[in-house]
């Protein structure tokens, strides 16, 4: 995946993280159909369109398998078997650990003083 990170992921990444802790039974558990239904309710009240929601899924999807899920796209669609809460809690917030590296990075790139070059290396001079 390049490195296409929408502007909203960080925030619809936490309210995904808040709204999965809710959403889990008395045992502990939950559906990974039940993490993309709030990563778009997140999306929906944040009022962003369905690209950047799709955008940070593939964030989500790209950190579950980094931490070893076999399969993160079907267990993002399964209403069938259910998964420990910890397990859903460790790969939201690893994915907003990794939003927020990645956009840290990208502010210091685009930073006014890593853009500017030193006089002896700019030509161009008055």
């Amino acid at each position: 995946m390049g490195n296409i990170v929408p502007s909203s992921a960080l925030q619809i990444l936490q309210r995904t993280l808040d709204s999965v802790r809710l959403r889990a039974n008395s045992n502990g558990e939950c559906f990974g159909g039940e993490i993309m239904d709030a990563m778009r309710e997140a999306g929906i009240e944040q009022r962003v369109d369905r690209l950047e929601i799709l955008l940070t899924r593939a964030i989500l999807v790209q950190t579950m398998e980094s931490l070893g899920e076999s399969y993160p796209a079907m267990v993002l669609q399964d209403y069938e078997n259910r998964m420990p809460v910890s397990r859903a809690l460790r790969y939201l917030m690893e994915a907003i650990d990794w939003t927020r590296r990645l956009k840290e990075a990208d502010d210091i790139v685009r930073s006014p003083e890593t853009c500017a070059a030193p006089a002896a290396l700019n030509p161009i001079q008055d």
